[in-house]
């Protein structure tokens, strides 16, 4: 196997099976002896053991399907849901016991957990969680005995040419793969490893502070990175889970961006494309006077032709005076058709603003507000429920300032939150966060609070790096949604206006 340095999007540690044999006895050490409280599974499908050791309770952590399959040890509760059958089936035979050993396979990245109970009666029983931690070939078995009382992923011997894994069966371990053991030791150096107890501080191996490789002797392969030591390989690997876990989230978070964008994109090519056809449209209506004075020529002239030929003239002159009567009646609609489609080009420049300043966590809202703007027949449009309160800031003068972050709770904030005599602000003809000024009381809100939220308006702009912005404010109940447009886009009247520089409060 080559090995390369990982990139930045994640940390895939190489765990050889005298990584394992050191995850292993750092278990055993830590566990040995703890009971079994819980079973359950992990809202990202691990499976997790609430192992009760020492006074407290820690979570042990499986994933057997990760690209670099680990266990780590997490502490919190186990989530209340349904369960498969797989996990329903170990914490029945797993609750209540007692952890007796963890043990690992020479050249091989397995543990094996046993776990055994006695009755009143002075009956033993016991269970085995076999964990094969090998990547894309990972699975974890529960044996009783030697035989499979179920497992993460069964397969028939049909399916397998080397062996089986179904309930009832008898186990058998994956065969050791021919070859080097570690592609990161020599066989001597391995071998010599596999005689010593794996106690000693880990090597650390890291680039730009970013984990690399672990092991229990220093690696002169990565003798050009930094190196530190470290006690515990359970932290790295838990630390290399996450990273990959936030990489993964990363490129899920961009892959929705560029689909958000590419969305934005098909959308204004339409509307362009139709800005064009109108444009078109409207210069023949411009013309179309030439129309009706060609079609008066013709009946002006109708004396000078022969008998026979007056009958197509007058034709012709007719037709004329139909497109002109034509394009008159379409000027009116053409001209509020291209304003209209004005309006979408800047409301496709509001949204774009709206992704650019969107978190990982907003880009669904985002997301349904253009969808939003796709024409839809049959059933009307659902606004989506909002999800989470909007920025709130508490003024020292006693008022409330909410802040909407995406064009789904900007939508929410000034059509549930706000009320009729609200205060509304918004940045002048620039895409920008609804703001809202709000009071419990009567009395109007201060000049100071209304400067403070036109500087939050301004500060949730695209003029947010403006010396000064002009940010127009109102009272709610003069803003109004737009038809057929995206949530959160509005037009408003009445407003008063203020200049402030962009800024978030100073107490809050």
């Amino acid at each position: 196997m080559s090995l390369s340095y990982p990139s930045a999007k994640g940390a895939n540690v190489y765990t050889d099976w005298l990584l394992i044999r050191r995850l292993a006895w750092e278990l055993d050490k830590r566990f040995s002896g703890a009971r079994v409280r819980d079973v359950g599974q992990l809202e990202d499908g691990r499976l997790a053991l609430a192992m009760w050791s020492r006074g407290e309770t820690s979570l042990v952590c499986i994933d057997v399907f990760a690209p670099t399959p680990v266990v780590t040890i997490e502490h919190g509760d186990l989530p209340i849901g349904t369960e498969p059958g797989f996990v329903r089936a170990v914490g029945a035979a797993l609750r209540g016991m007692t952890l007796i050993g963890v043990r690992s396979r020479k050249g091989d990245r397995l543990l094996r957990f046993d776990f055994g109970s006695r009755s009143r009666f002075g009956v033993e029983d016991g269970y085995s969680l076999i964990c094969e931690l090998v990547p894309r070939f990972g699975n974890i078995v529960l044996v009783k005995g030697d035989t499979i009382v179920a497992a993460g992923k069964e397969f028939a011997a049909s399916q397998n040419a080397v062996r089986s894994i179904q309930a009832g069966d008898s186990y058998e371990p994956p065969p050791l793969r021919p070859g080097k053991s570690s592609p990161l030791l020599t066989e001597d150096a391995a071998e010599q490893l596999a005689q010593r107890v794996p106690e000693d501080d880990l090597h650390v191996y890291r680039r730009d502070g970013a984990l690399v490789q672990a092991h229990l002797v220093e690696l002169p392969q990565f003798a050009d990175l930094e190196h530190e030591r470290s006690a515990s390989l359970i932290d790295l690997l838990e630390e290399a889970r996450r990273s990959n876990v936030h990489a993964q989230q990363s490129d899920r978070a961009a892959k929705r961006r560029r689909s958000i964008e590419r969305a934005l994109s098909d959308r204004e090519r339409k509307v362009r494309a139709e800005v064009a056809q109108v444009q078109a449209r409207l210069r023949e209506a411009a013309n179309r006077e030439a129309l009706r004075q060609e079609g008066d020529a013709i009946y002006a002239t109708l004396h000078e032709l022969q008998p026979d030929a007056r009958d197509e003239a007058k034709e012709r002159a007719a037709s004329l005076f139909v497109k002109y009567k034509k394009a008159a009646s379409a000027l009116d609609h053409l001209a509020r058709r291209a304003a209209e489609l004005a309006e979408s080009l800047n409301d496709l420049t509001d949204l774009r603003w709206e992704l650019e300043r969107a978190g990982d966590a907003e880009l669904d809202d985002v997301a349904q507000a253009v969808a939003a703007l796709e024409p839809r027949h049959g059933a009307a449009r659902r606004t989506p429920a909002r999800r989470r309160k909007p920025l709130q800031y508490d003024t020292l003068n006693g008022s409330r300032i909410y802040v909407g972050r995406t064009p789904i709770e900007n939508a929410d904030l000034t059509f549930r939150i706000a009320r009729p005599d609200d205060l509304w602000f918004h940045v002048q003809n620039q895409p920008g966060a609804h703001v809202i000024l709000q009071r419990d009381d009567k009395a109007p809100p201060s000049h100071d609070d209304i400067l403070a939220a036109a500087a939050l308006a301004a500060v949730h702009s695209k003029a947010k790096n403006s010396p000064k912005v002009t940010v127009d404010y109102t009272q709610r109940k003069h803003v109004r949604k737009r038809p057929s447009a995206a949530p959160g886009l509005v037009f408003y009247t009445h407003p008063k206006s203020v200049h402030v520089q962009p800024s978030e409060p100073i107490n809050n």
